[in-house]
Order: structure tokens, then sequence, then C-alpha cells
């Protein structure tokens, strides 16, 4: 990386984190650009270089957000037959350690959320899921995988937005959890891809 690619990522860094302050405090719609800019100590000028509006910025944060929760949901273990308790146990951690990079991100995205962020995580999620799925478990995609998979996406996203807003769990104490949840999802495949796994046999 040069001296000039460096200077952007520091630029915006600040930039973002000059909006995650203010947004502890009021709506996006109510912060202007002047705000962050000042926030950051950066001029409007080098701003509008690197972004159009604030609603640029903010997204360029959900961005980050989404992407790092994405990574963290990646399968350690190439398919079932890998499956093991201390593998089950790497997972959890590799969740829990990719949304503690972002967790007051997600606090403050989620603190003034209409419904639109848990939606885009919960859809990140069960995107994540089902296609590791299909190719974990070796099963075709079918309208009761999917069914399965928006309910589990539904509960992994509750227990983030959970844990991030009360904090009343260490990353420890959730992970732990996390791990006990998972190693109970994970002993038994379900049975329409228990089915599915015979018709191709």
């Amino acid at each position: 990386m040069n001296f000039t690619d460096l200077r952007i990522l520091k630029t915006q860094e600040r930039l973002q984190n000059a909006l995650l302050e203010l947004l502890e405090e009021k709506e996006l719609k109510a912060i202007t650009v002047k705000e962050i800019c000042d926030k950051a100590g950066i001029s409007r000028n080098a701003f509008y270089q690197h972004y159009g509006y604030k609603e640029d910025l903010y997204d360029q944060m959900v961005a980050r957000a989404t992407e790092r929760i994405r990574g963290s949901l990646a399968p350690i273990i190439p398919d079932v037959s890998h499956l093991r308790h201390d593998t089950v146990a790497s997972y959890a951690k590799n969740i829990m350690d990719g949304i503690s990079e972002v967790r007051e991100l997600i606090y403050v995205m989620l603190k003034g959320d209409d419904g639109t962020f848990l939606r885009q995580l919960t859809d990140l999620i069960f995107g994540q899921f089902l296609t590791d799925a299909i190719s974990f478990f070796d099963v075709s995609d079918s309208k009761e995988l999917r069914l399965y998979y928006e309910f589990l996406a539904a509960g992994m996203a509750a227990f983030i937005i959970k844990w991030v807003l009360e904090k009343s769990l260490t990353k420890d104490e959730a992970t732990a959890l996390l791990v006990e949840i998972l190693i109970q999802i994970s002993t038994r495949i379900p049975m329409h891809l228990e089915n599915q796994k015979r018709k191709k046999e």
C-alpha cells in the first residue's frame, strides 16, 4: 500500500469515526456534512473528494459492517464430515470476533433502525447459511431448506442484536453460549436434508 492509499484510508476512517460519534447523538437526516467535517478535522472539500453525500459515507460504513459479519459466518471446514466440538467452538469464536470488530457501528445503526438494517442483517445471514448448507451437507436448494434457514437466520440475527444492544454478556460469555447453541443445531442434520441425501444415494 502506497502513501496516497494510506492517506485516503486514514481520511475515510476519520470521517467514519466522526459520523459514528454524531450518530450517537442524533439521526443521520439531522447531521450535516459540515458537522461531520468539523468533528473529523477535515475540510468539506476533502469530504467531497471521497463522498458525494453524507449517505454515501453512511452506506460505506454499513457495507463495512455487513462484509465483516458475512466474513465471520463463512465456514471453516469443507463439509459435515469434519464437524467436531472444537470446530464448532472455532466457528462461534470467528462469528463473535467479527461482530466485536464492528459492534459499535452495529449498535449505532440499530439504535435508529426502522427495521431496514434488521432485515438486511437477517437476509445477509440467511444468504450465507443457505449457500454454505448446500455445499456443506451436499444437498439441493429447496423451499424446505430455505424456510429452515430463514428460521435459523432470524435466530442468529436476534442473538447478535440482543448482545450488541444489551451489553449484558461479555464477548467470552456470549461466545460460550453461541457454542452451545451451534452444537445443538449441528448435532443432527435436519430431517428434510437427510431425505434429500437418501434420494441422491
